[in-house]
Formats: C-alpha cells, sequence, structure tokens
C-alpha cells in the first residue's frame, strides 16, 4: 500500500448484505491485501468473521 488513502479505500470494500434468508453477510471474502492491512492494526480474518456475525446477529433482533 503506497498511502493510508489506499488503505482506507481498500478497507472499506469489506462490507455486509443483506442475503434472500434476511441474515446479513459478508459480501466477499477479505483479500490477502485487506489481510496485511488488517495485521498492521493487530487484528486478522478470524476477527472480522467474529465481529460480523455479532454485526448480524444484532441486526436479526431489530428487524
Amino acid at each position: 500500500m503506497k498511502n493510508i488513502p489506499a488503505a482506507i479505500r481498500e478497507l472499506e470494500k469489506i462490507e455486509m448484505i443483506c442475503q434472500l434468508d434476511k441474515v446479513y453477510r459478508l459480501d466477499h471474502a477479505v483479500t490477502k491485501t485487506q489481510k496485511v492491512i488488517l495485521s498492521s492494526f493487530g487484528l486478522d480474518w478470524n476477527h472480522v468473521k467474529y465481529r460480523a456475525e455479532h454485526i448480524s446477529k444484532i441486526l436479526k433482533g431489530v428487524q
């Protein structure tokens, strides 16, 4: 990554969508580049997956 704005744009691509079963899930797998950026903050794919599942449970309760 050459600069901070590029890294932020790359992380913004990690998003969740509501699927047909009304459950929110990550739209795409986390890329290698995103994993490298996350690791610089002490995070990994498992953390992203855990947080996405937690957010999905919260949103399911709101619907």
